[in-house]
């Protein structure tokens, strides 16, 4: 019995060692291999650096730089992959996606196509990377397919903004109306003003958290043709959809009657008294100077310390801040005065 049990044993630790050999003689042949075709990769690139450079400088792309092999591929890939994340002049971008399109166009085709998702999602990353608008109809079609993850659909509706597809509003508010106000965000923020001015046209018929992105992207653009839109959701919404329309227009820095905003110095909402603050600093409306120093009491600290920030906006704002220290028996008061008449001092 015994005999028979360590028999046993040794058979097994003898097996396991056999796959654990042929596991190690495995990875140390991918390692070797991975290895080579790094180092064919490198001196491929050293040798195509100075002809794609002048390509995409010039335009004129020369007839050596092939990707007929797979080693060409990956070292065509990432030279521009580097180029793409250096160029700043336009002409030079353009070139740049020129090049990415006839030599790499039916490579990401295909691989749009692959089984595997790793294949098709760093397709998908390249296309976005080298701004190969070419490409669109065969990304559309990523989303009509049965089996498609949700990070290719994200992935695949971010490219389709970034080439201005003229379906965006629709496969948001209608297809895709489910994702949230950070996804929403992150693809608006890629369209051109007159795609992003169709979601302000069409903002009632959207989803809320799509409305919460538009809001957020107004207020980011500070664009001033957006003023009647914000104060117009802000005087019809509630809730969260309200704060927001506010911090839009707190971002922009000005509305056309700023005593209509006024009460929102007593809101119960902090949030509301916090982006009035905010507002009105931007706006620098002595009147409001009062309803700022009173706000210096408020309990909420986010309130106290965009009021301080507010009055330091006007001329005499550390003259009005330095009058609240010596004469406030409120500690909060005090303490917020003392720090924004202090702001940067240490600093400098």
């Amino acid at each position: 019995m015994i005999r028979d049990e360590i028999q046993f044993l040794v058979t097994a630790f003898t097996v396991l060692s056999a796959i654990l050999i042929v596991m190690l003689f495995y990875l140390i042949g991918r390692k070797a291999a991975e290895n080579r075709l790094r180092k064919r990769v490198e001196g491929l690139k050293r040798s195509m650096n100075e002809k794609m450079l002048h390509s995409i400088l010039t335009g004129d792309f020369l007839r050596s730089l092939q990707t007929d092999t797979k080693v060409k591929k990956l070292a065509m890939e990432e030279l521009l992959s580097h180029y793409a994340e250096l160029l700043e002049g336009t002409e030079e971008k353009v070139n740049l996606n020129r090049l990415a399109e006839s030599r790499l166009g039916s490579h990401y085709r295909k691989n749009l196509r692959s089984l595997k998702w790793s294949t098709r999602m760093n397709a998908l990353f390249h296309i976005e990377a080298f701004r190969m608008d070419g490409l669109k109809d065969e990304v559309f079609r990523m989303l009509e397919r049965r089996r498609v993850t949700k990070e290719e659909k994200l992935r695949t509706l971010t490219i389709l903004s970034q080439f201005q597809s003229r379906e965006m509003f629709e496969l948001l508010t209608v297809k895709y109306c489910g994702l949230s106000y950070l996804e929403f965000r992150n693809i608006l923020s890629r369209l051109d003003s007159g795609g992003f001015d169709l979601f302000v046209l069409g903002y009632h018929s959207c989803p809320l958290e799509l409305k919460f992105a538009i809001l957020d992207l107004v207020g980011m653009k500070k664009d001033l043709k957006y003023l009647s839109f914000a104060e117009s959701v802000f005087s019809a919404s509630s809730g969260e959809e309200r704060v927001r329309a506010l911090k839009a227009l707190s971002s922009i820095g000005h509305v056309r009657k700023l005593e209509r905003y006024l009460p929102l110095f007593e809101s119960g909402n902090w949030q509301e008294r916090m982006l009035t603050a905010r507002l009105a600093g931007a706006m620098k409306a002595e009147a409001v100077l009062p309803n700022l120093v009173k706000l210096l009491q408020d309990p909420s600290w986010w309130v106290r310390s965009q009021a301080g920030q507010a009055i330091t906006m006007f001329p005499q704002g550390k003259n009005i801040l330095q009058g609240v220290m010596d004469e406030t028996s409120d500690t909060f008061a005090r303490d917020m005065a003392w720090e924004w008449i202090n702001k940067g001092v240490n600093q400098s």
